[in-house]
C-alpha cells in the first residue's frame, strides 16, 4: 500500500509541475549513475518543495533524511510511506543525539541494497541562492557504508535547485544533476586518514553543487548579482545566464513595471479565484520565514484550486447545461495563470 502511494505521489507531483512551474528545466539527468547506490545532494532553498522536486525529477525512488520533530501523528504514516528518516539536531535536545545512529546504521542497510538516499548537505533551508558551506553528513554517510561494505558501488550525485522565484509560482526553474563523485575511489584513504579523506569528498561534492547554480558564492556584489535573477532573466540558457551573472551584466535586469491596463487585469483575474487566493494568504501568515512561503503555496495549491474549480463546475451545472459549465470552470482556472503571470512578469 505504502509502494503504491509513494508511486501515485510521484506522478502527481510530476504531472503538478508543469503547472506550478511556467517552465521546468531538468539537465544534466542523463549524469546520474545507473548503477549502484546513489547519494544525491541538492542545495536548500525551499523547504518542502525542494525533496518534492527532487523526488519526482531524479527518476529513482528516494528514502530522505528529515528533521525529526515532523515525526508526530496524524503524518507518520505518510512520512513512512514517503520513504523519510528521522535527523535528530541540536536544538531536538543533546539526549536525542544518540538516536541519529540508528537512522545511519539504516542508512548504511539501504545503500547496501543498492537504494538511494537524499541528504540536504547545508543542514538547514534558507532563500538566498548562494551555497551555504556543506556538512559531512553526506561524505560520512557515504564513506562509512562503503567501510561496512566494500563491494557496492556509491555515489554522490550533486544537484542544483535554481528558483527564479523564492516566493511566486509560475516562474522558471531550473535543476542541475552535476558530476556524480564515485565513493569507491576514495576507500583505500578513508582506511588511512578518515578525516582528511571526509573533507576532501566534502569539498569536492561542494565545489560540484556549486557548478550546478546560476548564482552559487555569497560576495560583496551579491546583492547586485541577485536582482539579475528574473522571469525575462532565467528564459536564458544556464550556463550563459550563469556567464552573464557572473559578469554582472546589466541587459538582464527587468526594469518593467506593471502598466495601469495590467492593475486592473490583475484584479480582475483575481476575482474568479478569490476564496482560494484569500486561504492561501491565511495560511501563510502561520510562517514567519519566507523559505516556506513557496511550498505552502505548492502543497496548498495542488489541493485547494482543483477543489474549488470542482465547485464552481457543480455550482454552473446546476444552472447551466454541462458543455457551458465545463467551459466556465476552463476559464476560471485560465485566469489564475494570467493572474500568476501578470504577478511574475515584472519579477
Amino acid at each position: 500500500m505504502k509502494k503504491k502511494f509513494y508511486s501515485f505521489i510521484r506522478i502527481i507531483l510530476t504531472f503538478y509541475n508543469n503547472f506550478f512551474f511556467k517552465k521546468l528545466t531538468i539537465l544534466g539527468k542523463r549524469k546520474i549513475p545507473k548503477d549502484g547506490a546513489i547519494i544525491f545532494s541538492p542545495n536548500h532553498q525551499s523547504a518542502l518543495l525542494d525533496p518534492l522536486l527532487i523526488g519526482s525529477t531524479c527518476g529513482k525512488r528516494l528514502y530522505s533524511l528529515t528533521r525529526s520533530d515532523v515525526f508526530r501523528k496524524p503524518f507518520l504514516w505518510v512520512l513512512d510511506a514517503m520513504q523519510t528518516l528521522p535527523i535528530y539536531r541540536i536544538r531536538d535536545g543533546y539526549e536525542k543525539l544518540h538516536l541519529n545512529n540508528k537512522t545511519f546504521e539504516k542508512c548504511y542497510e539501504l545503500l547496501k541494497t543498492k537504494k538511494h538516499l537524499m541528504v540536504f548537505s547545508e543542514g538547514k533551508h534558507h532563500e538566498e541562492y548562494y551555497l551555504l558551506p556543506i556538512s559531512k553528513g553526506s561524505s560520512r554517510i557515504g564513506l562509512e557504508s562503503l567501510k561496512k561494505f566494500p563491494k557496492v558501488k556509491i555515489y554522490l550525485q550533486p544537484v542544483g535547485i535554481n528558483y527564479g522565484s523564492h516566493i511566486h509560482p509560475y516562474h522558471n526553474c531550473t535543476i542541475v544533476y552535476g558530476n556524480a563523485i564515485k565513493l569507491n575511489e576514495f576507500t583505500n584513504l578513508y582506511e588511512k586518514n578518515p578525516v582528511k579523506t571526509i573533507n576532501k569528498v566534502r569539498l569536492k561534492l561542494e565545489n560540484e553543487m556549486k557548478k550546478c547554480l546560476w548564482l552559487p558564492n555569497y560576495s560583496r556584489e551579491y546583492n547586485i548579482q541577485k536582482d539579475l535573477i528574473n522571469f525575462k532573466s532565467t528564459k536564458t540558457q544556464f550556463k550563459l545566464l550563469k556567464k552573464k551573472i557572473s559578469l554582472k551584466d546589466n541587459k538582464l535586469k527587468n526594469n518593467s513595471s506593471k502598466t495601469v491596463i495590467e492593475k486592473i487585469a490583475f484584479r480582475f483575474f483575481s476575482i474568479f479565484n478569490l476564496i482560494p487566493l484569500k486561504i492561501i494568504n491565511l495560511i501563510l501568515k502561520k510562517f514567519d520565514e519566507r523559505v516556506f512561503h513557496l511550498s505552502v503555496k505548492y502543497l496548498v495549491g495542488i489541493l485547494i484550486f482543483p477543489l474549488w474549480w470542482t465547485i464552481v463546475f457543480l455550482i454552473s451545472v446546476y444552472f447551466f447545461n454541462i458543455v457551458l459549465s465545463v467551459i466556465i470552470t476552463f476559464v476560471v482556472s485560465l485566469f489564475l495563470f494570467f493572474r500568476q503571470f501578470l504577478i511574475i512578469k515584472h519579477h
